[in-house]
């Protein structure tokens, strides 16, 4: 029996760890007063934290150019400075840097500080290959999984340097504003805001099929696994490229075992997999604690 273990941030949870994107919310309300009220002014922070990748790509466009264009000085001003070239475009930069780097060193900090247990709570094969989608090192250090069957296919928590991949997955662009560019007329301090814009959408975009084919070596050595155990993972749209590419490489007949917390959750859980192209007769569903 050759065996795949999908790991997700349910999977930390079920072993204690404070690693949901609610308890990231509480990170930043405790160490970044200012940041969560930037937050609160360009994003639903509802949706944000209960769906934290998704809605990066919802950022308040209209909220960052209001905010900025009282830094857009008429170049007849009798004030005038040089300074005011760049006002507009800094507004605008400093507000796509909240996310693109303030909120990201506060995520990689928040990881870094989560406590990671030593001892197996659940009987795991290590045996088997394993996906992660969590930054912890949890299989490592409480499973003893072998790195060579291990993949983390979103990074791995070292140091405060670790490039962690966190991100949203459409490739969303401002072409009403792409398209100003091209106005002869468009004032150019504008014109340059509006690139800063499209940038964020580029900046916080997750690529998933680039970061398959990174690691297309990976998804090939899937040949031949015929159980795939789901732990802690919603198989969200998200993340869905990863499970295509995987249902790809195994054989028709692979058992799919998903893991549940709450019953509610498992017709969406199973109408994800359905629609892979999966039967319902290679399905099955279980909660951890059912886990053997």
């Amino acid at each position: 029996m050759s065996r795949l273990y999908i790991i997700g941030n349910g999977f930390d949870i079920a072993h204690g760890i404070p690693s949901s994107f609610e308890n990231f919310r509480g990170y930043v309300e405790e160490n970044d007063n200012e940041l969560n009220t930037l937050l609160e002014d360009y994003f639903d922070v509802e949706e944000l934290w209960s769906d934290f990748e998704v809605t990066l790509a919802h950022i308040d466009i209209d909220t960052i150019i209001d905010d900025a264009d009282n830094y857009l000085e008429s170049y007849g001003a009798d004030d005038w400075s040089e300074s005011y070239h760049h006002s507009y475009q800094n507004a605008i930069d400093e507000a796509v840097s909240l996310v693109t780097i303030r909120l990201k060193t506060h995520f990689v900090n928040w990881i870094l500080s989560l406590e990671v247990p030593t001892e197996p709570v659940y009987p795991i094969d290590n045996d088997s290959k394993f996906l992660t989608f969590n930054y912890t090192t949890t299989l490592e250090d409480a499973y003893n999984v072998n790195l060579n069957r291990l993949l983390h296919i979103h990074g791995k928590i070292e140091n405060t340097e670790s490039e962690l991949i966190l991100g949203h997955n459409r490739p969303v662009h401002i072409e009403a504003a792409r398209a100003q560019n091209n106005d002869e007329d468009t004032d150019v301090r504008i014109a340059e805001g509006n690139l800063l814009l499209d940038n964020y959408f580029r900046d916080t975009y997750k690529n998933t099929k680039q970061i398959i084919t990174d690691n297309i070596v990976f998804f090939t050595s899937l040949r031949g696994v015929n159980e795939i155990y789901i732990l802690g993972h919603s198989v969200s749209n998200v993340d869905i490229n990863y499970f295509r590419i995987i249902n790809r490489f195994v054989d028709n007949d692979t058992k799919w075992i998903i893991s549940y917390y709450n019953i509610d959750d498992l017709p969406t859980l199973t109408e994800n997999i359905t629609n892979l192209g999966i039967e319902t007769k290679n399905i099955r569903s279980i909660t951890l604690d059912e886990l053997g």
